[in-house]
């Protein structure tokens, strides 16, 4: 599985975002809504291909857009309520790595199958390591990228995987 360039673009775009977040707040004053051509310069992002990603951003609910001269895009809510798996989600849809997940009655093996209980353990560790990982930690795994990250972010396994058994 291989995240696409919505993902990167997004990530880039709210991880900015945090950034100007934290440095207004150390300021002490009110972030400010920034205009999605200052992202896409302060990125290396295509203006063009960043106004979509902004559009689902925003009816996810990551975003709010504000119109104007003085407008542009801001979090809608603090950078430690967005997960990272919100912003994937938003982008690339439900994680899904195997088809037969949403639908097993199209599966003509789906009762004695194996391969559906590795990948559906993976895919819930890399659901909830996305989730357990919001933009705080993200900007801050940057800055500092020796600090721990939090106890629950690291899985024990929670399904039994008969082939690992």
């Amino acid at each position: 599985m291989k995240f696409t360039r919505k993902t990167d673009y997004a990530l880039r775009t709210l991880q900015n975002l945090a950034r100007r977040h934290y440095n207004a707040r150390s300021e002490g004053v009110a972030p400010k809504p920034v205009p999605v051509v200052t992202i896409a310069k302060d990125t290396g992002l295509s203006v063009r291909f960043l106004h979509g990603i902004v559009a689902k951003l925003s009816k996810a609910g990551l975003l709010k857009t504000v119109p104007g001269p003085r407008g542009g895009i801001a979090l809608s809510r603090s950078p430690e309520a967005i997960s990272i798996l919100d912003i994937v989600e938003s982008v690339e849809g439900k994680i899904n790595l195997m088809n037969c997940f949403e639908h097993p009655e199209n599966c003509g093996d789906a009762n004695q199958c194996s391969i559906m209980s590795v990948l559906h353990t993976a895919q819930a560790a890399l659901a909830a390591s996305l989730r357990d990982t919001n933009l705080k930690l993200m900007v801050r795994a940057k800055n500092d990228p020796f600090h721990d990250l939090p106890k629950k972010h690291f899985l024990k396994p929670q399904y039994g995987c008969p082939v690992l058994k």
